[in-house]
């Protein structure tokens, strides 16, 4: 049976040294991420998946905005909500117990752990689960994912109702 930490190495994207990278900020480009996780520049959506994938491979958040960072420029770009939205999942058995894999909007998979939480957050006043992604970025959970979960794998507490995941317990309430 695999590890977990095989399975993350399996499924993780190349990471981009973000924290040694220094440049210089150049500006702001009229580039909005919005609620869906739809990129537009301009007004026009992108719709070239890997414009999208480049665009998303050097995305971070940093003392609250969010910039495109290369080592020799750093963007200022718009993001409504969360950059990303969690579109679907399946749980995956390691030797370590059973892991839930989530997959973006830009067919990233990622596993929920204490590396990257599930957390609640308020927007537009609802409480939404949103992953914890690397370098400042998040993912909005679908409502159908969501649901999914309710109906399939949530159980419940005295705290209340909660995802377990890598061994660890994430409550689906605030």
């Amino acid at each position: 049976m695999i590890s977990l930490k095989e399975l993350a190495a399996q499924l993780s994207q190349p990471s981009k040294p973000f924290d040694s990278w220094q440049p210089a900020h150049c500006g702001e480009l009229p580039i909005v991420i919005d609620a869906q996780g739809k990129w537009h520049y301009a007004g026009s959506e992108i719709t070239r998946s890997a414009m999208v994938k480049l665009f998303a491979s050097v995305l971070c958040k940093e003392q609250g905005q969010f910039y495109l960072k290369t080592p020799v420029e750093k963007i200022a770009i718009t993001v409504i909500d969360a950059p990303f939205n969690i579109i679907a999942w399946h749980m995956e058995q390691t030797a370590q117990g059973t892991v839930l894999c989530c997959r973006d909007n830009i067919e990233r998979t990622w596993l929920v752990s204490a590396d990257l939480p599930l957390v609640m957050q308020n927007y537009q006043g609802n409480d939404i689960p949103y992953l914890q992604l690397p370098n400042g970025c998040s993912a909005r959970i679908a409502r159908s994912v969501f649901y999914q979960w309710a109906e399939e794998i949530a159980q419940a507490d005295e705290q209340g109702y909660f995802i377990q995941s890598a061994g660890q317990r994430f409550y689906l309430n605030v």
